[in-house]
């Protein structure tokens, strides 16, 4: 299933939270806690407001509130950290020109426990889940590490296929590239190879290079779920397909 762009991508204002799905039990919804949400002005804020062209747009805050799961038989209580500044929307007024109304608008940078961008499949080895969680964590804060962190569970799927990580050459041990590792997936999983080649071009843009943007993680994401359903969800239904078959042959 596609990311929810909406859901992860875009602020919100108070009163309109997202309806995040709770990390613990991927069940209830987070709901802020009644009282817990703060906002402060910022310093450099509060400094520009000396300047003779201040105008309100220049506000910045920072944010934190906590946030409970609604699933009773849960409740897990989620801390979020974030910024926030002003914006507008023109409303219009019977005759007269239209009014700016100004409102707050916050933007998300940091949740403990962190939140789940998609359902990694439960049958997942622990080395995988494990940077792809790291991921999640910073998916937020920082998208060119938080596809650093998919290109580690990449090379780490590829471990999982026997691949190896070096070669020795001439007596010398030599790194092999992460490209000529993809080229070597066995035959059976050989049209994941451009799944492969996408979050590695991804993953190398947030690691070395230009940087990548919310929405190029989420098409990470994307890709790394169907890469997951295929290799570890429908061969684990295939091989108890195969052993219902077996054990029925012999009663």
């Amino acid at each position: 299933m596609p990311v929810d762009r909406k859901l992860f991508k875009h602020p919100f204002r108070k009163g309109k939270i997202p309806q995040w799905m709770c990390p613990a039990c991927n069940k209830g919804v987070l709901k802020g806690k009644e009282g817990t949400f703060m906002k402060e002005e910022t310093a450099s804020s509060k400094e520009a407001q000396k300047h003779p062209d201040w105008e309100p747009e220049w506000l910045e805050y920072t944010y934190s509130c906590r946030f409970a799961c609604t699933n009773p038989g849960c409740e897990q209580v989620v801390f979020n950290v974030g910024t926030g500044k002003l914006d507008y929307e023109l409303e219009a007024k019977d005759d007269e020109y239209p009014e700016q109304v100004y409102f707050d608008m916050f933007y998300p940078k940091f949740f403990l426990p962190h939140l789940n961008i998609f359902q990694i499949p439960k049958e997942t080895p622990s080395d995988i889940k494990s940077p792809i969680s790291n991921s999640f964590s910073l998916f937020f804060t920082d998208p060119s590490s938080s596809a650093g962190s998919l290109r580690t569970a990449l090379e780490n799927i590829l471990d999982h296929f026997k691949i190896k990580r070096f070669e020795t050459r001439n007596g010398k041990r030599f790194r092999i590239s992460l490209h000529k590792r993809i080229d070597l997936i066995p035959n059976k999983f050989s049209g994941l190879k451009d799944l492969f080649y996408a979050v590695k071009w991804l993953g190398n843009d947030g690691s070395h290079s230009k940087g990548v943007d919310e929405d190029d993680v989420m098409d990470a994401y994307d890709i790394f779920e169907s890469i997951l359903d295929e290799i570890f969800v429908r061969r684990s239904a295939a091989i108890k397909k195969l052993a219902k078959k077996i054990n029925k042959s012999y009663v």
